[in-house]
C-alpha cells in the first residue's frame, strides 16, 4: 500500500468515526422525540460521501499507474464527482433550518438548543471535510496529470461552480440528478446581482477554507510531479 493510500485510508477512517458520531446523535434525539426529524441531515451527508468514493476510486487507479490512458477510465469517475461534489458544501446551508430548535422536554429529559447546535454541526462539519478530502484527492490528481496550474484552475473552478451548484440547491431546489435535464437548468444560468453576489461570497469563502485546511494540512499529500 502506497504511503498516499495509507493517509487517505486514515482520513478515510477519522471521517467515519465523526459521521457514526452525528448519527448516534440523531438517533439518540428521535428515540426521544420520536417523528422523522431532522431526517434531511441523513441524505445530505449521504450525498457528501458519494463524491468522496468517486475520488477515492480515480485515487486508487492512478496510484496503480503514470499512464495518461488511465484517464479514459478516470475521467468519467471526474464527471460523476464533479456533478455530486456541491452536496459536501451545500451542507453548510443547513443551518438554515436551526430555527426550528429551541427549549423542549421528553420524558423527563430537558434539551437545550445547545444539543442541537452539535447535532447540527456534527453532520455539517463531517459534510465540509469529507468534501475537503474529496477535493483534494482531485486536485492531487490533476496536478499529477496536468500540473500544479491545471491543479488549482481546477480547486478555484470547482468552489465557484460549487457556489452556483448551491444557489440551485438551496433557493431554486434542484438536485444534482437534473443535470441530466438542461432544459430545467438554463433558466437559472443568467445572473443577476443578488445571485452574482452569493456565488462569489460563497465560492470565495469555500476557496478560502480549502486554502486554509490545504496549509494546515501539508497539501493534502500533495504529489506535484506531473506525468509525462
Amino acid at each position: 500500500m502506497s504511503q498516499k493510500i495509507k493517509k487517505e485510508a486514515y482520513r478515510f477512517l477519522s471521517l467515519l468515526v465523526l459521521a457514526v458520531f452525528a448519527c448516534v446523535l440523531l438517533v439518540y434525539r428521535r428515540n426521544l422525540f420520536g417523528g422523522k426529524l431532522f431526517r434531511f441531515l441523513l441524505w445530505d451527508l449521504f450525498l457528501a460521501w458519494i463524491p468522496y468514493g468517486a475520488s477515492g476510486v480515480m485515487l486508487l487507479i492512478s496510484s496503480f499507474t503514470k499512464s495518461k490512458l488511465w484517464l479514459l477510465v478516470i475521467l468519467p469517475l471526474g464527471l460523476l464527482w464533479l456533478v455530486f461534489f456541491p452536496n459536501a458544501p451545500y451542507i453548510l446551508t443547513c443551518y438554515a433550518h436551526f430555527n426550528q430548535v429551541g427549549f423542549f422536554q421528553v420524558r423527563g429529559y430537558t434539551f437545550q438548543p445547545w444539543y442541537d447546535f452539535i447535532l447540527y454541526s456534527s453532520f455539517i462539519l463531517c459534510g465540509v471535510l469529507v468534501g475537503l478530502a474529496s477535493l483534494g484527492i482531485i486536485h492531487n490528481i490533476a496536478n499529477k496529470y496536468f500540473g500544479k496550474i491545471i491543479g488549482w484552475a481546477t480547486v478555484i473552478a470547482v468552489n465557484f461552480l460549487s457556489g452556483w451548484a448551491i444557489y440551485l440547491g438551496r433557493f431554486v431546489r434542484l438536485n444534482s440528478w437534473d443535470v441530466k435535464t438542461p432544459e430545467v437548468l438554463l433558466p437559472y444560468i443568467q445572473l443577476n446581482s443578488e445571485k452574482t453576489f452569493f456565488i462569489m461570497a460563497l465560492g470565495t469563502f469555500l476557496m478560502l477554507i480549502y486554502i486554509v485546511i490545504y496549509n494546515f494540512n501539508g497539501g493534502f499529500g500533495d504529489d506535484s510531479r506531473s506525468v509525462s
